[in-house]
Protein backbone atom coordinates (compact mmCIF):
# COMPACT_ATOMS: atom_id res chain seq x y z
CA UNK A 1 0.00 0.00 0.00
CA UNK A 2 1.09 3.59 -0.63
CA UNK A 3 1.46 6.22 2.08
CA UNK A 4 -1.53 8.22 0.78
CA UNK A 5 -3.82 5.19 1.04
CA UNK A 6 -2.65 4.35 4.55
CA UNK A 7 -3.09 7.93 5.79
CA UNK A 8 -6.65 7.99 4.43
CA UNK A 9 -7.39 4.90 6.56
CA UNK A 10 -5.74 6.02 9.81
CA UNK A 11 -8.95 7.22 11.47
CA UNK A 12 -10.73 3.94 10.70
CA UNK A 13 -7.61 2.05 11.84
CA UNK A 14 -7.68 3.82 15.22
CA UNK A 15 -11.45 3.32 15.54
CA UNK A 16 -11.07 -0.39 14.78
CA UNK A 17 -13.56 -0.23 11.89
CA UNK A 18 -11.08 -1.49 9.24
CA UNK A 19 -11.67 -5.10 8.13
CA UNK A 20 -9.20 -7.76 9.28
CA UNK A 21 -7.38 -8.19 5.96
CA UNK A 22 -7.17 -4.45 5.36
CA UNK A 23 -5.98 -3.86 8.93
CA UNK A 24 -3.12 -6.34 8.40
CA UNK A 25 -2.04 -4.50 5.26
CA UNK A 26 -2.12 -1.14 7.05
CA UNK A 27 -0.15 -2.58 9.99
CA UNK A 28 2.46 -4.05 7.65
CA UNK A 29 2.95 -0.64 6.02
CA UNK A 30 3.17 1.11 9.42
CA UNK A 31 5.82 -1.37 10.57
CA UNK A 32 7.98 -0.41 7.58
CA UNK A 33 7.22 3.33 7.20
CA UNK A 34 8.54 5.81 9.79
CA UNK A 35 6.63 8.78 8.30
CA UNK A 36 3.25 7.03 8.48
CA UNK A 37 3.96 5.85 12.04
CA UNK A 38 4.55 9.49 12.98
CA UNK A 39 1.27 10.43 11.34
CA UNK A 40 -0.47 7.64 13.30
CA UNK A 41 0.99 8.92 16.59
CA UNK A 42 -0.23 12.43 15.73
CA UNK A 43 -3.79 11.16 15.07
CA UNK A 44 -3.73 9.08 18.27
CA UNK A 45 -2.74 12.16 20.28
CA UNK A 46 -5.70 14.06 18.80
CA UNK A 47 -8.08 11.22 19.66
CA UNK A 48 -6.73 11.08 23.24
CA UNK A 49 -7.23 14.84 23.58
CA UNK A 50 -10.78 14.61 22.24
CA UNK A 51 -11.59 11.71 24.56
CA UNK A 52 -10.40 13.75 27.55
CA UNK A 53 -12.71 16.66 26.75
CA UNK A 54 -15.91 16.86 28.84
CA UNK A 55 -19.13 16.07 27.02
CA UNK A 56 -21.30 19.12 26.45
CA UNK A 57 -25.06 18.62 26.37
CA UNK A 58 -26.85 21.33 24.34
CA UNK A 59 -30.13 22.76 25.66
CA UNK A 60 -33.18 20.84 24.49
CA UNK A 61 -34.60 23.94 22.80
CA UNK A 62 -31.36 24.97 21.05
CA UNK A 63 -32.51 23.96 17.54
CA UNK A 64 -35.84 25.76 17.93
CA UNK A 65 -34.15 28.94 19.16
CA UNK A 66 -31.68 28.92 16.26
CA UNK A 67 -34.40 28.40 13.64
CA UNK A 68 -36.58 31.13 15.22
CA UNK A 69 -33.64 33.54 14.98
CA UNK A 70 -32.94 32.55 11.36
CA UNK A 71 -36.59 33.02 10.30
CA UNK A 72 -36.81 36.38 12.10
CA UNK A 73 -33.69 37.66 10.33
CA UNK A 74 -35.04 36.48 6.98
CA UNK A 75 -38.30 38.41 7.51
CA UNK A 76 -36.38 41.55 8.53
CA UNK A 77 -34.20 41.38 5.42
CA UNK A 78 -37.25 40.97 3.15
CA UNK A 79 -38.98 43.93 4.82
CA UNK A 80 -35.88 46.13 4.38
CA UNK A 81 -35.65 45.16 0.73
CA UNK A 82 -39.31 46.11 0.11
CA UNK A 83 -38.91 49.48 1.87
CA UNK A 84 -35.71 50.25 -0.07
CA UNK A 85 -37.41 49.39 -3.37
CA UNK A 86 -40.41 51.67 -2.82
CA UNK A 87 -38.18 54.52 -1.65
CA UNK A 88 -36.15 54.19 -4.80
CA UNK A 89 -39.30 53.95 -6.98
CA UNK A 90 -40.81 57.07 -5.34
CA UNK A 91 -37.64 59.09 -5.81
CA UNK A 92 -37.40 58.00 -9.44
CA UNK A 93 -41.03 59.00 -10.11
CA UNK A 94 -40.51 62.48 -8.58
CA UNK A 95 -37.34 63.03 -10.62
CA UNK A 96 -39.07 61.94 -13.82
CA UNK A 97 -42.01 64.30 -13.16
CA UNK A 98 -39.73 67.31 -12.58
CA UNK A 99 -37.78 66.54 -15.73
CA UNK A 100 -40.94 66.35 -17.89
CA UNK A 101 -42.30 69.61 -16.46
CA UNK A 102 -39.04 71.41 -17.25
CA UNK A 103 -38.89 69.93 -20.73
CA UNK A 104 -42.41 70.97 -21.77
CA UNK A 105 -42.02 74.44 -20.22
CA UNK A 106 -38.89 75.03 -22.30
CA UNK A 107 -40.62 73.83 -25.46
CA UNK A 108 -43.56 76.16 -24.80
CA UNK A 109 -41.30 79.24 -24.53
CA UNK A 110 -39.19 78.55 -27.61
CA UNK A 111 -41.79 77.18 -30.03
CA UNK A 112 -44.92 79.22 -29.42
CA UNK A 113 -47.72 78.65 -31.89
CA UNK A 114 -46.22 75.45 -33.21
CA UNK A 115 -47.74 72.08 -32.66
CA UNK A 116 -45.89 69.74 -30.40
CA UNK A 117 -44.51 66.74 -32.20
CA UNK A 118 -46.26 63.50 -31.59
CA UNK A 119 -44.83 61.82 -28.51
CA UNK A 120 -42.55 58.94 -29.22
CA UNK A 121 -44.13 55.66 -28.25
CA UNK A 122 -41.76 53.84 -26.01
CA UNK A 123 -41.50 50.14 -26.40
CA UNK A 124 -42.81 48.37 -23.37
CA UNK A 125 -40.09 46.45 -21.61
CA UNK A 126 -40.37 42.75 -21.97
CA UNK A 127 -41.36 40.98 -18.79
CA UNK A 128 -38.62 38.60 -17.86
CA UNK A 129 -40.11 35.30 -16.82
CA UNK A 130 -38.45 33.59 -13.86
CA UNK A 131 -36.24 30.72 -14.92
CA UNK A 132 -36.74 27.33 -13.25
CA UNK A 133 -34.09 26.50 -10.68
CA UNK A 134 -32.21 23.23 -10.45
CA UNK A 135 -34.49 21.31 -8.10
CA UNK A 136 -33.32 18.77 -5.59
CA UNK A 137 -31.33 18.28 -2.41
CA UNK A 138 -27.64 19.16 -2.52
CA UNK A 139 -24.73 18.98 -0.07
CA UNK A 140 -22.24 21.84 -0.36
CA UNK A 141 -19.20 22.63 1.79
CA UNK A 142 -18.47 26.16 3.04
CA UNK A 143 -14.92 27.13 3.97
CA UNK A 144 -14.56 28.33 7.59
CA UNK A 145 -11.97 30.87 8.74
CA UNK A 146 -9.84 28.09 10.23
CA UNK A 147 -9.87 26.22 6.90
CA UNK A 148 -12.42 23.58 7.95
CA UNK A 149 -15.02 22.42 5.42
CA UNK A 150 -18.52 22.82 6.92
CA UNK A 151 -21.34 20.82 5.29
CA UNK A 152 -24.59 22.62 4.42
CA UNK A 153 -27.71 21.01 2.94
CA UNK A 154 -29.47 23.05 0.22
CA UNK A 155 -33.04 22.10 -0.76
CA UNK A 156 -35.04 23.81 -3.50
CA UNK A 157 -38.01 22.89 -5.69
CA UNK A 158 -39.97 24.44 -8.58
CA UNK A 159 -43.26 23.84 -6.78
CA UNK A 160 -44.56 23.93 -3.22
CA UNK A 161 -43.63 20.72 -1.42
CA UNK A 162 -44.12 19.62 2.19
CA UNK A 163 -40.84 18.12 3.39
CA UNK A 164 -39.15 16.69 6.48
CA UNK A 165 -35.50 16.06 7.33
CA UNK A 166 -34.47 13.90 10.29
CA UNK A 167 -31.51 11.86 11.52
CA UNK A 168 -30.45 9.41 14.20
CA UNK A 169 -27.11 9.75 16.03
CA UNK A 170 -26.89 5.96 15.72
CA UNK A 171 -28.10 4.90 12.21
CA UNK A 172 -28.98 1.43 13.52
CA UNK A 173 -31.44 2.90 16.08
CA UNK A 174 -33.98 4.76 13.96
CA UNK A 175 -36.36 4.91 16.93
CA UNK A 176 -34.16 7.70 18.33
CA UNK A 177 -34.44 9.80 15.17
CA UNK A 178 -34.59 13.56 15.62
CA UNK A 179 -36.25 16.14 13.35
CA UNK A 180 -33.72 18.55 11.83
CA UNK A 181 -36.17 20.55 9.69
CA UNK A 182 -39.78 20.32 8.58
CA UNK A 183 -42.01 22.69 6.63
CA UNK A 184 -42.85 23.69 3.07
CA UNK A 185 -40.37 24.30 0.26
CA UNK A 186 -41.54 27.29 -1.78
CA UNK A 187 -41.04 27.47 -5.58
CA UNK A 188 -37.69 28.98 -6.54
CA UNK A 189 -36.53 29.48 -2.93
CA UNK A 190 -33.59 27.66 -1.38
CA UNK A 191 -33.63 26.36 2.19
CA UNK A 192 -30.14 26.08 3.71
CA UNK A 193 -29.62 23.77 6.70
CA UNK A 194 -26.17 23.73 8.42
CA UNK A 195 -25.19 20.20 9.45
CA UNK A 196 -21.98 20.70 11.45
CA UNK A 197 -23.70 20.66 14.86
CA UNK A 198 -25.44 17.35 14.09
CA UNK A 199 -22.16 15.83 12.88
CA UNK A 200 -20.49 16.75 16.18
CA UNK A 201 -23.17 14.80 18.08
CA UNK A 202 -23.18 11.83 15.71
CA UNK A 203 -21.52 8.61 16.81
CA UNK A 204 -19.87 8.19 13.39
CA UNK A 205 -17.75 10.22 10.98
CA UNK A 206 -20.71 10.14 8.59
CA UNK A 207 -24.09 11.73 9.33
CA UNK A 208 -27.02 9.63 8.06
CA UNK A 209 -30.05 11.77 7.13
CA UNK A 210 -33.51 10.79 5.90
CA UNK A 211 -35.14 13.36 3.60
CA UNK A 212 -38.87 12.85 2.86
CA UNK A 213 -41.10 14.88 0.55
CA UNK A 214 -44.31 13.94 -1.25
CA UNK A 215 -43.98 10.49 0.32
CA UNK A 216 -40.62 9.84 -1.34
CA UNK A 217 -37.71 8.92 0.91
CA UNK A 218 -34.06 9.71 0.24
CA UNK A 219 -31.07 8.79 2.38
CA UNK A 220 -28.10 11.15 2.59
CA UNK A 221 -24.70 10.05 3.87
CA UNK A 222 -22.82 13.25 4.78
CA UNK A 223 -19.15 12.94 5.83
CA UNK A 224 -17.53 15.27 8.36
CA UNK A 225 -15.81 17.39 5.72
CA UNK A 226 -12.19 16.22 5.71
CA UNK A 227 -10.39 16.59 2.34
CA UNK A 228 -11.89 13.94 0.01
CA UNK A 229 -9.80 10.94 -1.01
CA UNK A 230 -9.23 10.49 -4.75
CA UNK A 231 -8.49 6.76 -4.63
CA UNK A 232 -8.77 4.05 -1.99
CA UNK A 233 -8.67 0.29 -1.53
CA UNK A 234 -11.97 -1.16 -0.32
CA UNK A 235 -13.03 -4.62 0.80
CA UNK A 236 -16.52 -5.06 2.22
CA UNK A 237 -19.61 -7.26 2.33
CA UNK A 238 -22.76 -5.57 3.63
CA UNK A 239 -26.24 -4.42 2.80
CA UNK A 240 -26.35 -1.62 0.25
CA UNK A 241 -27.12 1.17 2.74
CA UNK A 242 -24.27 0.17 5.08
CA UNK A 243 -21.89 -0.15 2.12
CA UNK A 244 -22.74 3.34 0.85
CA UNK A 245 -22.20 4.76 4.34
CA UNK A 246 -18.75 3.15 4.48
CA UNK A 247 -17.80 4.54 1.06
CA UNK A 248 -18.94 8.05 2.04
CA UNK A 249 -16.73 7.81 5.13
CA UNK A 250 -13.72 6.35 3.34
CA UNK A 251 -13.76 8.82 0.44
CA UNK A 252 -15.13 11.72 2.57
CA UNK A 253 -17.65 12.48 -0.19
CA UNK A 254 -21.46 12.79 0.24
CA UNK A 255 -23.64 10.05 -1.26
CA UNK A 256 -27.41 10.22 -1.80
CA UNK A 257 -29.43 7.01 -2.04
CA UNK A 258 -33.03 6.84 -3.32
CA UNK A 259 -34.30 3.39 -2.18
CA UNK A 260 -36.68 1.58 -4.53
CA UNK A 261 -37.74 -1.02 -1.97
CA UNK A 262 -34.75 -3.28 -2.62
CA UNK A 263 -31.64 -3.31 -0.39
CA UNK A 264 -29.43 -6.08 -1.77
CA UNK A 265 -26.41 -7.62 -0.09
CA UNK A 266 -23.35 -6.30 -1.96
CA UNK A 267 -19.69 -7.28 -2.10
CA UNK A 268 -16.79 -5.01 -3.07
CA UNK A 269 -13.06 -5.74 -3.32
CA UNK A 270 -11.08 -3.09 -5.22
CA UNK A 271 -7.64 -1.51 -4.95
CA UNK A 272 -6.66 2.07 -5.85
CA UNK A 273 -10.20 2.78 -7.08
CA UNK A 274 -11.93 6.13 -7.49
CA UNK A 275 -15.29 6.58 -5.80
CA UNK A 276 -17.04 6.42 -9.18
CA UNK A 277 -15.29 3.14 -10.01
CA UNK A 278 -16.06 1.68 -6.58
CA UNK A 279 -19.76 2.61 -6.90
CA UNK A 280 -20.06 1.05 -10.35
CA UNK A 281 -18.45 -2.17 -9.10
CA UNK A 282 -20.68 -2.17 -6.01
CA UNK A 283 -23.91 -1.87 -8.02
CA UNK A 284 -23.19 -4.56 -10.63
CA UNK A 285 -26.19 -6.90 -10.83
CA UNK A 286 -28.47 -4.59 -8.83
CA UNK A 287 -31.38 -2.42 -9.98
CA UNK A 288 -29.45 0.76 -9.14
CA UNK A 289 -27.25 3.08 -11.14
CA UNK A 290 -25.04 6.04 -10.18
CA UNK A 291 -25.08 9.72 -11.19
CA UNK A 292 -23.22 12.81 -10.00
CA UNK A 293 -24.66 16.17 -8.84
CA UNK A 294 -21.89 18.61 -7.93
CA UNK A 295 -20.02 17.13 -4.96
CA UNK A 296 -22.72 14.54 -4.31
CA UNK A 297 -22.98 11.06 -5.89
CA UNK A 298 -26.55 9.79 -6.31
CA UNK A 299 -27.52 6.10 -6.28
CA UNK A 300 -30.94 5.77 -7.96
CA UNK A 301 -33.03 3.19 -9.81
CA UNK A 302 -31.92 2.49 -13.36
Amino acid sequence: MRCEQVRNLLNEYIEGSVSGAMRDRVQAHLDACTACRGELEFFQAIWRGLSAMPEVTPPADLHGRIMTHVRANARVREAHQRVAFWRWAGAAAVAAGLFLMGFFAAQSDSVKGENFPAPVQKKKPEIEMPQPVQAGVFIVYRQAENGARLPVLEARMNREVTAELYYAPDPETKAESMVVWQGKLQPGKTVEIPLQMHLQHSKERVLTLWWVFDGQKRVLFVPAGYPPAKIASVRLQAKLGDALRQLASLYQTPIEWVPNGEEPLVVLDVEDATLEGALHQLLIGSTYGVKRHGETWRVVSK
